[in-house]
């Protein structure tokens, strides 16, 4: 297919674009001869003056001057139409040609377009595989080339491709590097793997187990406190057993010895009366 369209012979214009309007004053006409008449009839109208006799003649010359004037312009239009004629001839070949041209244009410019999509792809396809290569090279498993943000375009060199390719990779390298070094790599690792941004993964982790570290204070506080409300609780049932035995054991009335105490008191009558009441009041028995 490429070597059928080789030979065929590209079609060559080497002359310049030339337009020339040969015929312009070559118009026949007495053109010249009528507006001089009209000049001069017009110029004769102007100088005279109509009577009630020469009305009807005016009427008529009115008449004849309206129907001269359409033949001028009938004259004119078609004179001018036909010495339009091969101009329009002219404007049309011209615009297709071009429309041609513009067709044409748009022709070379999608198979150079397609060429270069081409050569990109291929050129991009090889930045890929030494991407690959290089990263399973370092035992990376976890990234993709498309991660890479390599914008591969005709005028970059193959070079300068491979070079953003290997500096991308070779900061995963130190960033793995660093995460080692850290006490929660594991956990690190995982965030890392989501973003590929270290220090960002270092503070995910570092928060989340501060977090960790508050709520499993804040658990030891809750379960301290329980425990004492517990334990509070179980002195407060011992202590309400320990009266329920109480009060539940039968009471033992012991009779108490009744002794005799003589003395003599002295006082005022008011006195001696509160004394009585007292002891009236508190169930002694007195002489």
């Amino acid at each position: 297919m490429e070597e059928n369209k080789l030979e065929i012979a590209k079609p060559e214009f080497n002359g310049e674009i030339q337009a020339k309007i040969k015929s312009v004053g070559e118009i026949e006409s007495n053109m010249k001869e009528v507006k001089g008449y009209v000049e001069e009839l017009n110029n004769y109208y102007k100088n005279i003056s109509f009577t009630e006799e020469t009305l009807k003649q005016a009427k008529e010359e009115k008449a004849k001057v309206n129907k001269f004037k359409a033949e001028v312009a009938d004259y004119r239009k078609k004179i001018i139409s036909e010495y339009n004629k091969p101009i329009k001839v002219f404007e049309d070949t011209a615009k297709e040609t071009e429309k041609i041209l513009v067709e044409t244009y748009n022709t070379i410019n999608q198979q150079v377009a397609g060429y270069e999509e081409k050569q990109k792809q291929q050129k991009e396809q090889e930045i890929r595989e030494y991407f690959e290569e290089y990263k399973i090279a370092n035992g990376i498993d976890f990234i993709n080339y498309k991660q890479a943000q390599i914008n591969v375009t005709l005028t970059a060199s193959v070079k300068s491709l491979k070079e953003q390719a290997k500096a991308f990779i070779d900061r995963i390298i130190d960033d793995l590097k660093l995460i080692e070094t850290q006490e929660c790599k594991e956990e690190i690792l995982v965030e890392y793997k989501q973003t590929l941004n270290v220090s960002k993964a270092i503070q995910e982790v570092a928060n989340r187990h501060k977090l960790l570290e508050e709520e499993k204070r804040k658990q030891e506080g809750l379960k301290e406190k329980l425990v004492q409300q517990m334990s509070e609780e179980a002195n407060r049932a011992m202590e309400i057993k320990k009266m329920q035995e109480i009060l539940q054991k039968p009471k033992i009335e012991e009779k108490e010895e009744i002794l005799t105490l003589k003395f003599t008191v002295r006082g005022t009558r008011e006195k001696l009366k509160e004394l009585k009441n007292f002891l009236i009041q508190g169930g002694y028995d007195y002489e």
